[in-house]
């Protein structure tokens, strides 16, 4: 059986991974990627435990998943090191912020170190704060809750095109991009209105057309990037969303794109572990604009298939062991 002496990753989620079912996920795609991440946590002496993160208290996993030769099994009263959360969207229900699931994890961060730490979530999940803290690097941005509202910050928008979307989330959900003459009406609370950055134009020595560009920070140093590519007929590049995906070289990665996400990762210089990405898009005259940030980049696509490139787990693995805290025993 596992060792549960040794020192534990918890991996903790939004809604999979309940202990109510026969297994923790109900993709067989899914339950393979976390099959090799924990493969990959063995060579580094850790144990890998999942569980929806409700099942979290006070430093241990009270029902908990864990593979075992290729199978899952149930675990309880698991005690864990550090957590890799996967579960920021109980912060951002509805468009709004969750006070009580914010509550939850500022106490879970006082008590096990964790990717990310929930200063982080808010940064990459409000993009107000984004366009705020950095505003010489974002399109023009705004927050409006009403009709008037964005009739009032339309006129400080000089694109003929206006992009619309939530002020909370990530994957491009609810993104639309739409002509200044056709605003849709129906404004909803924490709406953000945003400059339209035509990115047409490509990045000079990777890509010819739209797009936009993420780089990956871990523990400060910028690990890789990758440009995504809309499918035909749209302006959003999301591979959620049906956008393809182009690795590229980091001495391909634009100079001033690098230098602006290593600027962002110095704000969070405090918190350890830590890792999030950073998009940009990049007009005509290749200036690089923050578009989004993301404390939960998806790590599914690397374990297998076209976008397989295993050694990022083993990376993420090395910066979720260096979080590890030191315990010391009260026996002597």
């Amino acid at each position: 059986m596992i060792d549960k002496n040794k020192p534990a990753i918890g991996v903790l989620f939004t809604s999979t991974a309940k202990t109510n079912r026969s297994v923790p996920f109900k993709s067989k795609s899914h339950s393979r990627v976390h099959s090799i991440f924990s493969k990959r946590a063995e060579r580094y002496g850790l144990n890998v435990f999942y569980a929806h993160h409700k099942e979290y208290k006070n430093g241990l996993l009270k029902r908990c998943w864990y593979n075992y030769n290729g199978r899952w099994r149930l675990a309880e009263n698991q005690m864990i090191d550090v957590v890799y959360s996967r579960f920021a969207a109980t912060m951002y229900k509805g468009n709004k912020k969750d006070r009580a699931a914010e509550r939850f994890k500022y106490r879970m961060a006082k008590q096990v170190s964790m990717i990310n730490h929930p200063i982080i979530d808010d940064f990459c999940w409000d993009k107000r704060i984004v366009a705020d803290m950095f505003p010489k690097h974002s399109p023009r941005t705004f927050v409006v809750n009403t009709e008037r509202g964005l009739e009032t910050v339309l006129p400080e928008i000089k694109s003929e095109k206006v992009v619309i979307k939530p002020r909370y989330g990530t994957l491009g959900k609810n993104v639309k991009i739409v002509d200044k003459k056709k605003i849709p009406k129906n404004i909803e609370k924490n709406t953000i209105v945003q400059e339209f950055i035509d990115t047409s134009e490509g990045v000079k020595g990777v890509t010819d057309g739209m797009h936009d560009m993420r780089l990956f920070m871990i523990n400060g140093q910028l690990d890789h990037a990758h440009i995504r590519i809309p499918k035909k007929g749209s302006l959003t590049a999301n591979v959620a969303l049906g956008g393809k995906k182009v690795f590229i070289n980091n001495e391909h990665i634009p100079k001033r794109a690098a230098e602006i996400a290593k600027k962002v990762d110095k704000i969070f210089c405090n918190f350890h572990p830590r890792i999030f990405s950073v998009d940009f898009l990049f007009d005509s005259n290749g200036k690089p604009y923050i578009v989004e940030c993301n404390s939960q980049p998806m790590i599914d696509k690397y374990a297998f298939g076209k976008y397989a490139n295993i050694s990022f787990y083993d990376r993420v693995i090395e910066a979720l062991k260096s979080g590890i805290r030191v315990k010391i025993s009260n026996k002597y």
